[in-house]
């Protein structure tokens, strides 16, 4: 009787565990069916990290007082530019736009997602600058 009453006990927990890892694999196959089903959420949440990213970019440089006004191209690294989404090829392009008002810097910066169907994120932040003292 003891012998069975043990084995019952290893086989609840063969159930417990069975059903803990039968959960998990439902919660990530529901995570990740909306991002198959809805790619264009996941690239829109890529085009805003690496917005996110030009901005931090810049802000160092205006801390350093090296941000003057014009045109800057991707400053991070160009291997994030480029990614496969659901099987077709992405890429990014994020262009920067600095304006000078007095110590302050107005940085537009624009990504666009090229790819079946294209998209464009438009950011704007003002960045406090640090002039050099000579």
């Amino acid at each position: 009787m003891n012998i069975l009453t043990n084995q019952r006990g290893f086989m609840l927990l063969n159930v417990v565990f069975l059903t803990l890892i039968t959960a998990f694999a439902a919660t990530i196959l529901m995570n990740a069916a909306p991002r198959i089903k809805n790619p264009q959420s996941v690239l829109r949440l890529t085009a805003i990290h690496l917005a996110n990213e030009q901005f931090a970019m810049l802000e160092s440089r205006a801390a350093t007082g090296n941000l003057a006004a014009g045109s800057y191209d991707f400053l991070g690294d160009k291997d994030n530019l480029t990614t496969t989404n659901a099987g077709k090829p992405i890429n990014f392009e994020i262009t920067a736009k600095v304006d000078a008002n007095g110590n302050l810097r107005i940085v537009t910066v624009t990504v666009t997602i090229v790819g079946d169907e294209d998209f464009e994120l438009t950011t704007e932040r003002t960045i406090p600058f640090v002039p050099q003292e000579t």
